[in-house]
């Protein structure tokens, strides 16, 4: 056991990338509206503690965020100018607020799948916090 963890406790963050984000399909749900279907990859996710790198896009103007959203490219050169579809894109629900960066950051959280947003994300992390 190293450094006094628990079995496991290392494993507990779960890396994870855009690409296996990008697995999942859009259809025609039971409404007729159109609905994201997500590839076992991604569904084996759900509910778990996963790590992902990105780069902030805040939600509001403040100098520290705690609700902001995380995307696989920086979007500093044009705000309203979307580098991908909502497969690149996760909303962040920190435990704290954290400085507003420009650079590319790491966030940890747990990982949920959104089928029905009203905003039209995919993907939210809750409890998250930054570690780089």
């Amino acid at each position: 056991m190293a450094l006094g963890l628990a079995p496991g406790a290392v494993l507990a963050q779960q890396q994870i990338s855009w690409d296996t984000l990008a697995q999942v399909q859009i259809v025609r749900g039971e409404q007729e509206q159109f609905v994201p279907r997500f590839e076992p990859p991604v569904q084996a996710l759900a509910g778990k503690e996963v790590r992902l790198n990105g780069f902030m896009m805040p939600l509001d103007q403040a100098a520290e965020q705690q609700h902001f959203i995380l995307s696989a490219a920086p979007v500093a050169n044009c705000f309203f100018c979307m580098p991908g579809g909502p497969e690149s894109l996760i909303e962040v629900v920190a435990t704290e607020a954290v400085p507003f960066t420009y650079d590319p950051i790491e966030v940890i959280g747990t990982l949920e799948l959104l089928e029905d947003d009203p905003m039209g994300m995919y993907y939210r992390l809750r409890d998250a916090r930054v570690v780089r």
